[in-house]
């Protein structure tokens, strides 16, 4: 008999998925309720961090759910993850050690970020222990609690997604043998999930639905909201070989730019294989498990079974987990494939998982903590209502000496009264006097606001970035000449050797501006106001190490948290970044930022 209600909610980019549980006797699972949001989530831009209550709203509209307490899942791709392995020792040096690994591998301060950690595949004899590390902004975690709670829900718990989906996957498919490939293939991102027992090692790669659609939009030359339609109507992977091409132009032409995107995939599928094999002595898959919402496009499971000969089939959260008489089976085989990350976090609350990470805010833990003292707060307040009763009669007779010192005061105010008038016209003297020292001032702030302004922006750029051109714009449009940096004049100011290679021009292999490209001074009429920069540069390209796509990200990120620079999304914008091609040693990008203050340029 069904008894406690579990709701868990998995934020994706472009979906959200609510799900209810209720848990049995026997510590099983039965599906009570669900709900998924969809919304298309354009490349370039930020995150639809604004519209989440929103959307969470109007998914918790749809239905009635008998809890609001929450179990969350956040993306991968705001997550740092790091799998390694530490020696066998007691409990507190792994704590301490942890303590050491999270401060020389978290990419940021630990005061600004909530992480944990989980030992896998512990075993009595073993030298060594696996473990998962995982780490986010704290102030991404921090936005995300208030969101939800905004929209009526109270967040308990925040897993990783691939974590989530990890947990998931094995306790639907414990019988299963060997090595078991989890591709979860979402809208901007994909998640690799490597399953064997005492064995866990999540991937993410920047290849998925969105870079199908942008593809269609080149080629098509259309939106991108028609693209995504077009895909999601029409799409399917072009089967290549010796099967017949489609009848249709325009559906042979979608076949193979749909097939071209996945080959991409297929890469980095395989080069992950090979991580997995070499850095946690892992096993080649026996099988492929396929969720996500790209992984609906016809064909995908034909072409990932031709391209690793192994069975391929889709996941099926419900393997093991009873669904309940009330729903209705067909929606629910619908969106079957996008609720695997809703089943692992409702798994957590009745059973040991293999991986049981959580990354609540210290914020949240405090105001948790401040609730549980609320009965004692109830207390001290009563003691001191009673308090305020007994010293009534006290203060009762103090007013009547109060009284008598109001005379007195009154006689003093006078008396202040003509010292005040005195003050008032010094006070003037020193007004017109700290109008002139403001003016002089601003003159030498604004002389000394460029150095101060190119010093900065200087600090901000990560190692594997050169700054190619600096626009300066107001309301976007240029207002004089740029200001070029060229890779001696950047490779000088951040200390590097003088002999590093030059960016590539066209055709070299890779972005860059023309050879021989002189600095620009920074021109434009005099007085011009500033209100912007467009800002071009190169990102150098190493497959094997962090994608160019993340450091451009990281580098925007910088910017936001500059105080010469707006602080959102659309304040610092990515403009354009090109494709990490394997072949291309750098690609080239753009940003526009948006100066915190506009400046004169005189």
């Amino acid at each position: 008999m069904a008894t406690n209600a579990i709701l868990s909610l998995d934020i994706g980019t472009s979906t959200l998925k609510m799900a209810e549980f209720q848990t049995t006797q026997a510590k099983g699972l039965i599906l009570s309720e669900f709900a998924v949001h969809t919304s298309i989530a354009k490349p370039g831009e930020a995150e639809q961090e604004d519209n989440l209550v929103k959307r969470l709203t109007e998914l918790t509209a749809k239905r009635k759910w008998s809890t609001n307490r929450v179990a969350v899942s956040v993306s991968a791709q705001s997550v740092f993850t790091r799998f390694d392995k530490l020696p066998v020792t007691d409990e507190d040096k792994i704590r301490q050690m942890m303590q050491i690994q999270a401060q020389e591998n978290v990419p940021f301060p630990l005061e600004e970020v909530v992480w944990d950690y989980q030992l896998i595949g512990e075993e009595s004899g073993a030298e060594n222990v696996s473990f998962v590390l995982v780490a986010i902004k704290a102030e991404i975690i921090e936005k995300v609690f208030e969101q939800v709670e905004a929209a009526g829900l109270k967040p308990v718990t925040v897993d990783v997604a691939p974590l989530a989906l990890y947990n998931a996957v094995s306790y639907n498919y414990s019988d299963e043998e060997g090595c078991t490939l989890v591709l979860d293939i979402g809208a901007r991102t994909t998640n690799l999930i490597f399953v064997e027992p005492r064995k866990v090692f999540t991937r993410t790669v920047p290849i998925a639905g969105n870079t199908i659609t942008q593809s269609i939009v080149a080629e098509f030359d259309s939106t991108f909201e028609k693209a995504e339609d077009l895909k999601i109507r029409e799409g399917f992977v072009g089967l290549g070989g010796a099967y017949e091409e489609p009848e249709l132009e325009s559906a042979a032409r979608l076949s193979k730019i749909i097939r071209n995107s996945m080959t991409r995939l297929h890469a980095e599928v395989a080069r992950s294989i090979a991580l997995y094999k070499t850095q946690q002595n892992g096993n080649d898959p026996k099988r492929i498990l396929m969720a996500g919402g790209t992984s609906m496009i016809s064909y995908l499971d034909y072409f990932f079974k031709e391209k690793l000969d192994v069975p391929v089939e889709f996941f099926n959260p419900f393997k093991s987990v009873a669904v309940s008489d009330k729903i209705n089976k067909d929606k629910l085989s619908m969106s079957a494939h996008l609720l695997g990350e809703a089943v692992g976090l409702s798994l957590r609350q009745v059973i040991e998982c293999p991986v049981e990470v959580n990354l609540v805010p210290k914020t949240v833990i405090k105001r948790q903590q401040m609730s549980g003292r609320i009965p004692f707060f109830a207390m001290t307040l009563a003691v001191v209502v009673l308090l305020i009763w007994m010293f009534f009669f006290y203060f009762k007779k103090a007013t009547s000496l109060r009284a008598a010192q109001l005379v007195q005061v009154k006689n003093d105010v006078t008396n202040l009264k003509a010292a005040e008038d005195k003050l008032v016209d010094q006070e003037k003297l020193r007004h017109d006097l700290d109008a002139k020292l403001e003016q002089i001032s601003a003159l030498v702030s604004r002389k000394n606001f460029w150095p101060k302004f190119l010093d900065d922006l200087n600090s901000q750029v990560p190692e594997e970035i050169w700054i190619v051109q600096l626009d300066p714009r107001r309301d976007g449009k240029s207002i004089g000449g740029a200001v070029a940096s060229t890779t001696q004049e950047r490779s000088a100011r951040r200390g590097r050797r003088s002999r590093m290679p030059e960016a590539p021009g066209p055709g070299e292999g890779g972005p860059g501006a023309p050879p021989g490209t002189a600095p620009a001074g920074v021109g434009g009429a005099e007085g011009s106001l500033i209100t912007e920069f467009f800002i071009q540069g190169i990102c150098l390209n190493h497959p094997d190490k962090q994608s160019p796509l993340v450091i451009v990200d990281k580098f925007a990120q910088n910017l936001r948290q500059s105080d010469y620079f707006g602080d959102t999304p659309e304040d610092v914008k990515i403009d354009y970044v090109g494709n990490p091609l394997p072949e291309s040693w750098a690609v080239s990008f753009t940003i526009k930022a948006k100066l915190a203050k506009p400046q004169a340029f005189q």
